[in-house]
């Protein structure tokens, strides 16, 4: 039952440089019924057609179909709308906006975003913002998934779970769809609606295609519409579905994740060199060469992370998640500030003499020193805490660490 529900309320990421077709209102144009022969179809569900991969630079790239949606919140109503491909199997969607549907495609603008996801399990993420001079860079998101798709819930058809109907309808699209309420008996609190050729008291889902809870549903009954999906704190409502042909222009953007990979090869490159040529001396010879030894490990385990973060999806591969994350860990800020704070502190020791001034500033790194290695104690809780939840380590440290990491000592 969860994997059915999961697959009812696909999260879908990504897309691209774009030139979007005029709006086209084709059940004017074409006359209702012809409208909805042409969108109650999908051949990526039916067997007519298989999914199709995408890449991060495909041409073109194009939707057929529009949903628009009503979507309540707590608090909140937004518009939003989808784009499907029922025949590749791609879906792709617009942020949500509050103050009216937004439907159009400008990545010439400088806060462009748009996700998209494919049934094979590419997920995307194109965007744009300011550079340089105020040049728009485009840029795409993978997640690694171009290489580690996405594994997605899916409808277990050797447990399946029947919709029934509940005798209850509503119109939809201007009143030309009329749906029926269906649940799932395990779930009464969630009320779906279908729309299609006929409403048999049970339904048995195999294949869904969608976002948001409303889509395309494949069934042994047939092929559905869900055009509305309610639940206590959730709805989704298809209030339209146009016949465009919106087209993604992707071959402007860099991907992200190989931009960062090489940006990141560089500057380890020249950290690493940085550091081989780095002796110590003196008195504080020991604490020295803890420090040096200590950032020159860091330099290898980032080495390491930056190879380990491209071989999973970064949505769900931990390791490929603690690979990313590690890169920029907070512990390991910690831990360098605590060997950092013990040369200073050695330095001062074994000064020529004492003055007012470095007594104050030995008082405070000893101070800091303590609150470090609390940090430290605690950071390490936090590791072990959430061992299988890298993510949620990271936001929890980087936390801890904005709100009481101590200053510096002047």
């Amino acid at each position: 039952m969860k994997n059915i529900l999961l697959a009812f309320v696909l999260v879908g990421l990504v897309i691209t440089d774009a030139t979007a077709q005029p709006r086209n209102r084709s059940r004017d144009s074409l006359g209702v019924i012809p409208w909805r022969a042409a969108v109650k179809n999908a051949p990526v569900l039916t067997g007519h057609s298989e999914p199709r991969i995408i890449v991060p630079h495909e041409q073109p790239l194009c939707f057929p179909f529009e949903f628009d949606l009503k979507i309540n919140i707590p608090g909140k109503t937004v518009e939003q709308a989808m784009f499907i491909n029922s025949n590749t199997g791609v879906i792709g969607y617009l942020p949500p906006a509050e103050g009216g549907l937004v439907n159009m495609l400008f990545p010439e603008l400088a806060d462009f975003s748009f996700y998209i996801m494919s049934l094979k399990g590419n997920t995307f993420h194109y965007s744009t913002r300011k550079g340089k001079n105020n040049i728009i860079e485009k840029w795409v998101s993978t997640g690694n998934t171009n290489t580690d798709p996405y594994r997605m819930a899916t409808i277990d058809v050797s447990r399946p779970a029947d919709l029934q109907r509940k005798g209850v309808t509503a119109p939809y699209c201007n009143g030309t769809m009329t749906a029926m309420a269906y649940r799932f008996a395990s779930s009464p609190d969630m009320t779906w609606y279908l729309y299609g050729d006929r409403f048999p008291e049970k339904l048995h889902p195999r294949k869904f295609l969608g976002n948001f809870g409303v889509g395309y549903l494949y069934t042994d009954e047939g092929l559905y519409i869900v055009t509305e999906i309610q639940a206590s704190s959730y709805s989704c409502r298809v209030t339209d579905i146009l016949i465009m042909n919106t087209c993604l222009n992707t071959s402007e953007f860099k991907v992200m994740e190989d931009e960062y990979v090489r940006g990141q090869t560089i500057a380890l490159q020249k950290e690493k060199e940085k550091l081989e040529s780095q002796s110590v001396s003196g008195p504080c010879a020991s604490e020295q060469a803890i420090l040096l030894t200590f950032r020159k490990e860091q330099q290898r385990k980032k080495e390491e992370a930056l190879r380990g973060a491209g071989t999973g999806n970064i949505h769900q591969n931990i390791n490929a998640q603690k690979s990313m994350l590690s890169m920029m860990d907070p512990l390991a800020l910690v831990q360098e500030n605590i060997l950092s704070a013990k040369v200073s502190i050695c330095k001062i020791q074994h000064a020529p003499r004492a003055t007012s001034r470095s007594t104050a500033r030995l008082s405070c790194l000893t101070n800091r020193l303590s609150t470090l290695m609390r940090l430290e104690a605690q950071m390490r809780a936090l590791d072990a805490q959430y061992v299988n939840e890298p993510g949620k380590a990271y936001a929890e440290k980087s936390k801890l660490y904005m709100q009481n990491l101590p200053g510096e000592c002047d």
